[in-house]
């Protein structure tokens, strides 16, 4: 009997661990009833680190329909994997959802289509939740507000915006020269020059500066291969090297 618990519990470790990794974001589910593309959390508050509230943002497409933008505050509660390096947020549930292109009867319906597509649960990684947690801090005295309007890009060719939460956070990928940026929901890496190289589609672009100017290229560190061994970056299997087809355009970045 002590054999076959200990086996029981073997077993469960180790299907824990295959399943505990981070695919990347954004994520995309498809069912008969539509195709849900969620982002990643933004937190409000892990209390006791178990206890998570969350924005996320999604985009939904209801079977035979148009694609609607939106954004859910979810709920949860987290196990954090410290071997691995990895959260597993589980009993997901939508506390409320906005859809500002939606009328209150529209939006009401888009939520309940939203709520069939959420997974019981999903795994991130460590350093990528604790980036996006709010830092406490005391409100100065006397601040004055600044109420300038945002920056506003206008571009008319294919762009994209190359966004962080806050200044870039670089980690280093084991057995490699290589960094990533794990604030961003970009594939960002940096050599050891200094050098970023970003995966846009099926093109590679680097740069010297995440302000540009970004140039295409087709070659990469020769650590990629590495890297893409390694399930968290699996998704990029079919991007190292490049593939042949590689569209040489370059986006505008912001």
């Amino acid at each position: 009997m002590h054999k076959l618990i200990a086996v029981s519990v073997l077993f469960l470790a180790s299907l824990g661990t295959a399943f505990a990794q981070d695919p990347g974001w954004p994520r995309q589910i498809t069912k008969p009833q539509g195709t849900i593309i969620y982002y990643q959390p933004q937190v409000d508050n892990w209390n006791d680190f178990e206890n998570l509230d969350w924005r996320m943002a999604i985009s939904i497409t209801p079977a035979g329909g148009k694609a609607t933008v939106g954004a859910l505050l979810m709920h949860g509660w987290t196990s954090v994997n410290s071997e691995t390096q990895m959260v597993l947020i589980s009993n997901m549930t939508i506390k409320n959802a906005y859809f500002p292109s939606l009328d209150p009867g529209s939006a009401a319906q888009m939520q309940q289509l939203a709520t069939s597509f959420i997974p019981s649960s999903v795994w991130i990684s460590m350093q990528r939740l604790v980036a996006c947690v709010p830092k406490p801090a005391a409100p100065p005295v006397g601040v004055q507000l600044n109420n300038d309007p945002p920056q506003i890009y206008v571009s008319y060719q294919p762009a994209i915006l190359l966004s962080t939460e806050g200044q870039p956070q670089l980690a280093d990928i084991p057995n490699t020269k290589l960094k990533y940026v794990f604030n961003t929901n970009w594939a960002l890496f940096q050599d050891k020059e200094g050098a970023y190289y970003l995966l846009v589609g099926n093109r590679w672009l680097r740069s010297f500066s995440l302000q540009g100017p970004w140039t295409a290229t087709v070659k990469l560190p020769h650590d990629m291969d590495t890297v893409v061994r390694d399930s968290q970056w699996a998704s990029l299997k079919g991007f190292v090297p490049p593939p042949a087809s590689s569209d040489s355009s370059v986006p505008t970045v912001f």
